[in-house]
């Protein structure tokens, strides 16, 4: 979870719920995973809030860049700080990439270090439990879900077969619509050639130079 925190591309959506399983699988115990987790999350966003704490914005642009964090991301974040204060630490926690995003302007904000953590800390402990959970209840109907998927999973199978003939035919008939280049030359070549004819000089018989023929006779 600090890589998830520090906004790598880790998403807790999916390793939480993950944990949760393995909770109910007697694997992991629930206090200690949720824990462990959030404290795993807790020093990933102090990393980003001392990046924008004691580098500033430019350093914080640059680390984007090498994660793939653009600067829209970030003015996004820093409007949602700007709206919502410091309250904004603690709202963002349970909104997708805003959730790790708010550390960076809280950071250049200089919010106070103290308040940051206390923030912080009960966003991602709330949110660690629900995913964790979640995870668990998933367990507890793990028959139930197999089940269900079982039964539903043949019928997503047969409308996305239907959909794919369907988007198949409506291209076929697109194409069929669209007129053809080469059907298009052949009548244009016979009007051409047509034209020629009409204005081309007659230089036949009924017009040519009139020729006497005396016969010898003078």
């Amino acid at each position: 979870m600090i890589l998830e925190g520090a906004t790598l591309p880790v998403p807790s959506e999916i390793i939480l719920p993950v944990t949760g399983f393995l909770v109910y699988n007697h694997t992991l115990e629930f206090w200690p995973a949720v824990a462990a987790a959030s404290l795993g999350g807790l020093l990933g966003t102090m990393i980003d809030f001392s990046i924008g704490y004691y580098l500033g914005r430019p350093a914080v642009l640059r680390y984007g860049r090498k994660i793939r964090l653009s600067e829209r991301h970030l003015m996004i974040a820093e409007g949602w700080f700007a709206k919502h204060g410091s309250a904004a630490v603690l709202l963002a926690r349970f909104v997708p990439l805003l959730r790790t995003l708010i550390a960076f302007p809280a950071g250049v904000a200089k919010m106070k270090i103290p308040k940051f953590l206390a923030f912080s800390t009960i966003g991602i402990v709330i949110w660690d439990i629900i995913l964790i959970y979640l995870g668990f209840l998933a367990g507890q109907n793990y028959s139930s879900i197999v089940g269900s998927l079982d039964a539903t999973l043949p019928i997503i199978g047969y409308a996305a077969l239907g959909g794919i003939v369907l988007a198949l035919l409506l291209l076929a008939r697109k194409n069929r619509g669209k007129p053809n280049p080469d059907s298009d030359t052949l009548p244009n070549l016979g009007m051409m050639m047509t034209r020629f004819e009409a204005d081309r000089p007659n230089y036949g018989i009924s017009q040519a130079c009139p020729v006497s023929y005396d016969n010898g006779k003078s």
